[in-house]
């Protein structure tokens, strides 16, 4: 589910921004927390949000079988040329059905506030 960055570029800086002679303080080992709290949740509910989000974007794009990535692309196109309208009630849900996913992930706290 998350884009940029990844839940492996996380953990990686992480790995690399820790000091290793155990010198690290209690913010930069709250933060370091944070971050693979977000990439493990990333990984754990990412492809399934992702699979969600595919399953609505097939909808509304009249397609099937075919990967997020590429049905973000058709959207995008799809509302640059105006078949899609900015105001469709499938979109406006389908975003925030998105924005809710994305909320479980990056701050797990909040999610419930906008159902």
């Amino acid at each position: 589910m998350i884009t940029h960055p990844t839940a492996q570029a996380l953990v990686e800086g992480v790995a690399r921004w820790l000091p290793l002679d155990g010198s690290a303080s209690g913010f930069t080992l709250r933060v370091a927390r944070n971050a693979l709290e977000i990439a493990a949740r990333d990984m754990a509910l990412g492809p399934a949000a992702d699979a969600r989000a595919a399953t609505r974007l097939g909808a509304l794009l009249d397609q099937e079988g075919t990967d997020r990535d590429a049905l973000d692309r058709m959207l995008v196109e799809a509302l640059r040329t105006g078949r899609i309208a900015p105001e469709d009630e499938r979109l406006i849900a389908h975003l925030h059905a998105c924005a809710i996913d994305a909320l479980a992930i990056d701050q797990p706290k909040y999610a419930h506030e906008l159902d």
